[in-house]
């Protein structure tokens, strides 16, 4: 499967979330299945957001899992493109870049586009502004970092639409900016989260991904053990199984490997044994393994022995 089939097959399932974004700042985009949406084989547009991803030939599909608080996991596959394909305006100061003729919305395509200078070097999170008021802040703060601009509370107050670019795409986000206090909204949101960005991370150190590749976009299938907000719910089989397909074709090979080693190992009921060549990665796949082996085979003494052995913090 190339990646414009994955990304027009997932397009279409509403339990699929998406993201563009960096380590500390991210926009997500999530429909509900009832809701009006205007689909097209490389977008998906409501009137919270939308997203649009259109894969180059140079797209590396990478598919990944790690274990959450419990015994969850999770699971997501990233589009990747070298790092120098992949670069975007890498801005530290917020920028005026004109009118935003490639807003999903046509009708917001005169509208002003602010680069917010996070300095990413992958994406370009930036906002759309019509607002005079808004529009007067933001170009008396020209060239001035975002955290010394004294416009945050200001942005949180007025939500602005929110666009985060990738070379791969772009997501927008038009719902309200909750309150420091405040509960994420179940569809589409952003995080901008200072103490993250200054990590200078393009993502996660748990996620991984190719040495010198960035994640230009990214593509969330439905969880087998979550539904769309997050809950807990009932071990679904068959999302389970459409993930691991992807995950055989496009996983980290090392991973797969410490997956298929641990899961022969525990269904031919061996003890525990040792892997101290295993690297982060593939201790994660182990553990992650291990916590689906509870859903598809169920308990067992050697499972027992095994998740004591391994699958903790």
């Amino acid at each position: 499967m190339t990646a414009a089939d994955l990304v027009a097959r997932h397009l279409h399932d509403p339990q699929t979330s998406w993201a563009i974004g960096t380590f500390g700042a991210i926009a997500e985009f999530h429909r509900d299945p009832d809701e009006p949406v205007e689909l097209s084989a490389n977008g998906a547009l409501t009137a919270r957001g939308g997203i649009r991803v259109q894969p180059s030939n140079s797209v590396r599909i990478v598919a990944w899992e790690r274990p959450t608080a419990g015994d969850s996991w999770t699971h997501g596959v990233a589009l990747c493109l070298a790092s120098d394909a992949g670069a975007m305006g890498r801005r530290t100061t917020i920028t005026e870049l004109g009118p935003d003729r490639d807003a999903l919305d046509r009708s917001a395509r005169t509208a002003a586009l602010f680069d917010l200078g996070i300095g990413a070097p992958h994406c370009d999170a930036c906002i759309r502004v019509d607002d005079p008021a808004m529009l007067k802040a933001l170009r008396a703060a020209l060239g001035r970092p975002l955290l010394e601009s004294g416009l945050m509370p200001h942005l949180a107050a007025a939500s602005p639409t929110r666009v985060f670019v990738s070379r791969l795409g772009r997501l927008e986000v038009r719902t309200p900016i909750p309150k420091p206090d405040g509960r994420t909204p179940d569809g589409p949101h952003t995080h901008v989260l200072p103490d993250l960005l200054k990590h200078r991370r393009t993502h996660a150190a748990t996620v991984p991904l190719p040495e010198g590749m960035v994640p230009s976009a990214e593509i969330f299938p439905a969880s087998a053990i979550h539904d769309e907000h997050g809950h807990r719910v009932a071990f679904d089989a068959a999302r389970h199984a459409a993930f691991q397909s992807i995950f055989a074709a496009h996983g980290d090979p090392a991973c797969r490997t410490a997956k298929t080693e641990t899961m022969a190992a525990v269904r031919a009921g061996d003890p525990p044994q040792d892997s101290s060549h295993y690297t982060r990665a593939q201790r994660l796949s182990r553990r992650v393994a291990l916590r689906q082996l509870l859903h598809t085979d169920g308990p067992s003494t050697a499972l027992t022995a095994w998740r004591a052995m391994f699958d903790h913090d």
